[in-house]
């Protein structure tokens, strides 16, 4: 029997989500039709703890994350955002990695870099060499620089099914994912509608997700994180 939370969010949640997922696609699509690059954000540790976390306290998850290797795919400009999950993280003495193919390669904190960040619920502040930055690898979601079953948690914030479509791209990347992670290891994706409305045409891509035990759970969002409602997709290696 379905509880009480459960009957609101598959009767109220999901169909909110799928419409803001739906409405957020058609406007990315627009963008890249006039030419327009991925747009690379900061968002603020808050906003990682409300949608990777379950909203728990800073130091909570820093505690829970002690002793694991916690891997930020698609970081962009959050290795230099000082109130990041990667600043707390690397304060914290917590393995945490950023991965983005422009580290290091164009950065610029400009008005547009900072407003964009505000936008996102970050406070806009970048420093150019900040504590930590050896941890923010210049690669690719497909290239990965770790061992094999190595990595507990991959987290990937408006990057997979958001700007990244292709299913051979997608296959990759979750190859890749498959082979860091440790059995147990978990990957979380944020945003994406309910999974049962994606089908997918490529059958490596299908082989390479039956890997993985796949849930979500819808987030709520709100104002103050800058937090689309959408669902959050967990998926745990095999």
């Amino acid at each position: 029997m379905k509880s009480h939370t459960d009957i609101l969010e598959y009767t109220f949640g999901r169909p909110v989500a799928n419409l803001s997922f739906s409405m957020m696609q058609h406007y990315i699509h627009s963008a890249q039709k006039r030419g327009v690059g991925m747009m690379h954000t900061a968002r603020s540790f808050y906003a990682y703890r409300k949608v990777f976390y379950q909203g728990r306290p800073g130091s909570v998850v820093l505690s829970q994350l002690q002793d694991k290797r916690i891997v930020d795919v698609g970081c962009g400009y959050t290795p230099y955002a000082d109130d990041s999950m990667f600043s707390a993280a690397h304060e914290a003495g917590v393995e945490f990695y950023g991965v983005d193919p422009l580290i290091r390669t164009d950065i610029r904190f400009g008005f547009r870099e900072r407003a964009l960040a505000r936008a996102t619920g970050g406070s806009g502040h970048f420093r150019a060499d900040p504590p930590g930055i050896e941890k923010a690898l210049c690669t690719t979601a497909q290239q990965l620089p770790f061992h094999d079953q190595s990595v507990d948690e991959i987290l990937c914030s408006y990057l997979l099914f958001v700007w990244i479509e292709d299913e051979n791209t997608l296959a990759d990347i979750f190859d890749e994912f498959r082979r860091v992670l440790r059995p147990g290891g978990l990957v979380k994706i944020f945003p994406l509608h309910e999974w049962h409305k994606d089908q997918f045409k490529n059958s490596r891509l299908t082989r390479v997700l039956h890997s993985f035990e796949i849930k979500q759970r819808f987030i709520l969002g709100g104002p103050l994180s800058r937090v689309m409602p959408s669902m959050l997709t967990q998926m745990t290696r095999r």
